[in-house]
């Protein structure tokens, strides 16, 4: 019960000392909510949006990179 209060804490806000006060069944009905459900997609979505942008950056370094050892041999 202690993990699952502490899931619960962290993913809505919750003080620890009140999600400990949740019981199992409420706990897994948060879990198990469209609510939850739809947190969890959005947060996977905006993940995906942060990583292509760092890949993004990491193809301008790359070429920045490359641009620079063509100059300095001309």
């Amino acid at each position: 019960m202690t993990n699952l209060a502490i899931s619960v804490s962290l993913f809505s806000s919750t003080p620890l000392h009140e999600a400990l006060r949740l019981t199992s069944n409420q706990a897994s009905h948060f879990f198990e909510s469209k609510a939850f459900t739809d947190y969890r997609k959005n947060r996977d979505a905006e993940m995906k949006i942060q990583v292509a942008v760092v890949n993004r950056l990491n193809d301008v370094v790359k070429s920045v990179g490359i641009l620079a050892k063509v100059m300095s041999k001309r």
